[in-house]
């Protein structure tokens, strides 16, 4: 859940503010009404932060349009424990979005 907090809020509440950030809350911070940082797990910042590596290779997102391209043209599809052997198990983070 993304909380809108001014500053002054966000200092009294600081560790109870962790706290929720750490099972998946971000916390926009305002100063003067306007919003000014975020804050967010670091396994989240993780996560943004290899969205936009994949986003950026412009090598990958070719090979990740055409692999879309044969999924749409009927191409066979394969489970993830089909190819690796192993069960996938969620992430922490997927499963938290969906309490």
């Amino acid at each position: 859940m993304t909380k809108i907090l001014p500053a002054s809020e966000v200092k009294a509440k600081f560790y109870k503010l962790i706290d929720g950030v750490a099972i998946g809350d971000e916390v926009i911070v305002t100063k003067n009404g306007k919003p000014t940082i975020a804050i967010l797990s670091a396994q989240e910042l993780s996560s943004l932060r290899e969205t936009l590596e994949v986003l950026s290779d412009s090598s990958l997102m070719r090979q990740i349009r055409s692999s879309q391209s044969e999924i749409l043209r009927g191409a066979r599809r394969y489970s993830f424990e089909q190819i690796f052997g192993e069960p996938m198990i969620a992430r922490d983070r997927a499963r938290r979005r969906t309490r």
